[in-house]
């Protein structure tokens, strides 16, 4: 079979095993469905549950749909030919209860509660604490695996996609149907700290919509908010911004990609802006624009005084604001008729003042 056909009938039976919406805490995600706006405290507390808490209460009070962390065993994680990586992350490194106090302040507040489980030791904690859904980050890439292993949890999955190519997505969403899995979302991400703009492509967007039939989302990992705000516009149905309570810290890089407490309420107001001015997708004059059929319009009016009587040429009548008369699209219709009442400059023709064809 050519690669060309083996793609087609792959993406064919991609489109039958997973569904086009998907529920996560009894929230809809996909087209229709409000954006779905995740706050990713990934490790910003850096290991203290002070951080930890106040985190929550930011993606909280600024009206996330939810907040994330991510959890891991250092020493199952990294390799250990990697000492100053090792020590590097073990700082962030957080315990089961801790993780738990996290779920239980998003419980307080009616928050989501998600997290990304970096490696097997932490899966186990994530089902005690009966998280809603599974977001996997970027670097599962090729980790088919532990991917599967994940989908026969039976719960919905939320897969970034940072260093994909388009063949790596098919083998992982191909996988990922094998494992029984049916609601899955996508999300376009680029694993940059930040991402140049020229290189942050959302119209890769646009093809996963032509491989996969569920939501597709973005993760952002730009220094401010107009990609989120662009791929709001595009259509995304999920987005994933990092947040922090702390810039400008040595050894770490999420803050350079992060809203903080000066910022994150005006981000998600900002996103609910742009889906309210997305509106619907039909063409009708808008209840504000009402006025202005009247004042920006043109109609057909006398170009100077015209008696009861005269036979209408074109060099009688202009076209002239307001919107009051006979539009100028009528024009043919009214040349060759005879005025019933007299005209002065800059009257409208209305049908009333024209005799009946001969």
């Amino acid at each position: 079979m050519h690669a060309f056909s083996a793609t087609f009938a792959l993406v064919k039976a991609v489109a039958v095993s997973f569904e086009p919406l998907i529920s996560i805490a009894g929230t809809p995600i996909g087209p229709g469905a409000p954006v779905y706006i995740i706050a990713e405290g990934g490790v910003a507390h850096f290991g203290d549950p002070g951080k930890a808490i106040a985190l929550v209460d930011l993606a909280a009070e600024a009206g996330a749909n939810a907040f994330k962390t991510q959890a891991y065993t250092t020493n199952v994680l990294i390799s250990p030919r990697l000492p100053e990586w090792r020590e590097r992350l073990r700082t962030k490194e957080v315990s089961f209860d801790f993780i738990a106090r996290m779920k239980e302040r998003c419980d307080q507040h009616g928050l989501t509660f998600l997290c990304t489980a970096h490696d097997r030791s932490v899966v186990p904690w994530l089902e005690e604490l009966q998280v809603p859904a599974y977001k996997v980050g970027s670097g599962e890439r090729g980790n088919l695996p532990f991917l599967r292993e994940l989908a026969g949890k039976g719960k919905p999955m939320i897969l970034s996609t940072g260093m994909y190519e388009e063949h790596h997505l098919l083998e992982t969403i191909s996988a990922l149907s094998g494992a029984g899995l049916r609601q899955l979302a996508l999300l376009h991400c680029v694993t940059s700290y930040p991402t140049p703009m020229d290189q942050v492509n959302l119209r890769a967007m646009d093809r996963m919509r032509e491989l996969f039939p569920g939501p597709v989302g973005y993760s952002d990992h730009t220094s401010d908010h107009r990609a989120v705000l662009a791929a709001v516009a595009r259509g995304a149905n999920i987005i994933e911004k990092h947040i922090t309570l702390d810039f400008d810290v040595p050894n770490a890089q999420d803050w350079k990609v992060s809203c903080g407490p000066d910022d994150l309420a005006a981000f998600v107001k900002e996103i609910r802006d742009v889906e309210v001015m997305l509106g619907r997708q039909d063409l009708k004059v808008q209840e504000c624009e009402r006025p202005a059929l009247n004042w920006a319009l043109k109609s057909l009016v006398a170009t100077g005084p015209l008696p009861a009587g005269t036979l209408i040429e074109p060099r009688h009548l202009d076209a002239m604001r307001p919107g009051d008369g006979l539009p100028p699209a009528m024009l043919q219709s009214v040349l060759g008729r005879r005025l019933k009442r007299s005209l002065g400059a800059g009257d409208p023709v209305q049908w009333d003042d024209l005799e009946a064809q001969p």
